[in-house]
């Protein structure tokens, strides 16, 4: 049997230990890295009954309860203080959530499509979940994309693994190993894992704007490669579109082309052959 005294300590340190863990979960925070083209944040002010459109750039950070709403053309890159990081692609709807909370609830996507990468911290897992009308995805440090349909939500497994469960069965998870996708229809347990092909929906998330995380600013795709930069397009909550400079054409991204050429042009297949040479001239 415990004394009084042990059990009071064991109880104080008990609250210390949570309140320290409370403390580590709160200095996780999300701010604003990059915009593309129409973007709208709505706030939820404490005088008002309803949200309102609120002005917002780069480096903002935003609150629990703040709502995104991309565009058809927009993006938004989502950067947590852990290092952790989402792609919020055109005509999505995301809503941020208390990441004070165990577990961490990143946001919760109402519609469209999200890609989250999420740190681990110092080799070790770290917990969050990302939630949507009809699943609750559990990851403790990977890459995957979050789809969400009117009826049914898709995951798709870059990295990691990945517990997915639908909100209303909630004990009947399926586990998803790399390379492995599952769709969540209303009332069902999510379907069993199948397998998708790599880059599978990396041009949804590719984004040229600086200011995010990865090599110069820039997201990368599933499979660890960096888009090249094309034109910037910026934004302050105004809906900024793509601005092309006269007189100067910018080339398409090159993805995955190890054979560049010379003055940065890829080839394409082949090289030509050089014709041949007799005696020093040219036939």
């Amino acid at each position: 049997m415990f004394s009084k005294k042990r059990l009071v300590l064991i109880q104080l340190c008990s609250f210390f230990f949570l309140l320290t863990t409370a403390s580590a979960q709160q200095l996780v925070s999300a701010k604003i890295t990059a915009i593309e083209g129409q973007v709208e944040i709505r706030r939820h002010p404490s005088n008002q009954p309803v949200p309102v459109k609120i002005a917002f750039k780069v480096d903002d950070r935003l609150s629990v309860g703040d709502t995104i709403i991309t565009g058809k053309n927009g993006k938004l890159v989502l950067g947590l203080s852990d290092g952790s990081q989402a792609v919020i692609a055109p005509q999505s709807k995301v809503v941020i959530q208390d990441l004070s909370q165990s577990p961490r609830t990143l946001f919760e996507v109402l519609k469209g499509k999200t890609r989250v990468q999420i740190q681990k911290l110092g080799g070790q897992p770290n917990p969050y979940r990302v939630n949507t009308p009809t699943a609750v995805i559990a990851v403790r440090g990977t890459v995957f994309d979050v789809l969400v349909n009117d009826n049914d939500t898709e995951v798709f497994l870059h990295e990691g693994e990945v517990a997915v469960t639908n909100l209303n069965l909630p004990n009947q998870p399926v586990i998803l190993n790399a390379g492995q996708t599952t769709r969540i229809f209303m009332q069902r347990p999510p379907n069993p894992p199948g397998a998708f092909k790599p880059g599978r929906n990396d041009g949804i998330f590719r984004t040229a704007q600086p200011g995010g995380a990865g090599q110069n600013g820039r997201i990368a795709d599933a499979s660890g490669r960096f888009p090249e930069r094309g034109n910037d397009r910026s934004g302050t909550g105004t809906g900024a579109e793509q601005r092309r400079v006269p007189g100067r054409s910018v080339p398409p991204p090159v993805v995955n082309a190890p054979d560049a050429g010379r003055g940065g042009i890829p080839s394409t297949g082949t090289p030509r052959p050089e014709p041949p040479r007799t005696g020093g001239k040219r036939p």
